[in-house]
């Protein structure tokens, strides 16, 4: 890190060019060394954003399932009394497939806004250089 930092003094008129271009080689390496430091920190943050989204489409898929057997079942047995038994199964399973797909659709938005907030520097601030100063 103390490379990256590292003042280069300002250019002079009598600098070789052999000097010049060390110093074009040592100031590209350092900025590949920056760029890289800063997409590590972007990605780590992109892959905690997928961790917790996980964790809440996982959730919402156990909770969805659990409830779209316990509530297909009870419906079907009700609106069986009153029409065929496989028209209730299918009225009951559509319902709950398009709830399970609206908290699909959430979860998906959420974890996409959080992963483009996290990739993209905001408000002209760079991950980066935030915890460098800290430093």
């Amino acid at each position: 890190m103390a490379a990256l930092r590292a003042p280069t003094p300002a250019p002079d008129e009598q600098e070789s060019v052999g000097t010049l271009v060390q110093r074009l080689g040592t100031d590209a390496t350092r900025i590949v060394r920056a760029e890289v430091a800063a997409l590590q920190v972007r990605l780590t943050g992109a892959v905690r954003v997928f961790k917790a989204a996980g964790g809440g489409l996982a959730a919402a898929l156990l909770i969805g399932l659990a409830g779209f057997f316990v509530v297909v079942a009870a419906i079907v047995m009700l609106v069986a009394t009153v029409i065929p038994a496989w028209i209730a199964a299918l009225a009951g399973g559509g319902c709950f497939l398009v709830i399970a797909a609206v908290l699909v659709a959430v979860e998906l938005r959420v974890l996409t806004h959080g992963v483009s907030e996290v990739l993209s520097p905001v408000n002209g601030t760079d991950p980066v250089r935030e915890s460098r100063r800290g430093e």
